[in-house]
């Protein structure tokens, strides 16, 4: 299944460290072609699905493509690095259980598209919006202005709950300001919680990228990644 859309957005739960690369997104806008995702199982956008803890067991593994996208293996090293990160990141949600990691090639954009989930049963939906507690305004390493605006979105036929944080990393210089924006998806059931973003490869094959990645875009893409990694069982 392909992407609606090519883009890089990265998590940033997960950027800082990642061995994989950094993430940069810049242009005037994304393209606006694609089908709309589907109606979430609530109805309305964001919210957990009636019922959740008697709801479709949902399961997660990552199989060889997703989203038209090729698994690799990556090191040793960036593995851990991508575990030990998720595993803060489940730690606020309360999300315990089999965890499953996949790193794909988009070639296209010159990125890897990382995909992190975990197994498990009587997880709250809802507790997915945790993760919005993030400072809303921050500097990173380079003293560069990042603010996080997080949003609920669409999160498809499996329904469960979500959340997209939209990050805008601002660099001033005394002629002009550089914006990237990036943004990272997560979602919960009762018993699967999974999270998506992309990391430029830096390897001087594409520098900047020329969409501007919204909650919308990411989130559309979260739905088809959802579809080709979550299986009912």
């Amino acid at each position: 299944m392909s992407l609606p859309y090519r883009v890089t957005a990265c998590a940033a739960a997960l950027t800082a460290a990642l061995a994989l690369g950094g993430c940069q997104s810049a242009g005037s806008g994304h393209a606006a072609g694609g089908a709309a995702a589907a109606p979430g199982a609530s109805g309305a956008p964001g919210a957990p699905a009636p019922a959740a803890a008697n709801g479709p067991r949902w399961v997660i593994s990552m199989p060889d493509t997703v989203a038209g996208h090729s698994k690799i293996d990556p090191s040793a090293a960036q593995l851990k690095q991508i575990t030990d990160t998720w595993a803060q990141t489940r730690a606020k949600v309360g999300a315990n259980g089999q965890v499953q990691v996949g790193v794909y090639d988009d070639q296209a954009e010159d990125a890897y598209l990382i995909v992190t989930g975990v197994n498990g049963s009587g997880f709250d939906p809802s507790r997915v919006n945790t993760l919005s507690t993030a400072p809303a305004a921050t500097r990173d390493a380079d003293g560069n202005a990042v603010t996080n605006n997080f949003q609920n979105v669409d999160p498809g036929p499996h329904g469960g709950s979500d959340t997209c944080d939209e990050v805008m990393d601002e660099a001033r210089s005394i002629t002009v300001t550089l914006a990237a924006e990036n943004t990272s998806c997560f979602w919960m059931t009762g018993t699967t919680f999974g999270g998506i973003t992309f990391v430029n490869k830096q390897d001087g094959g594409i520098d900047f990228h020329s969409v501007d990645i919204t909650a919308e875009v990411a989130g559309r893409i979260m739905v088809a990644v959802r579809s080709d990694i979550e299986r009912q069982g």
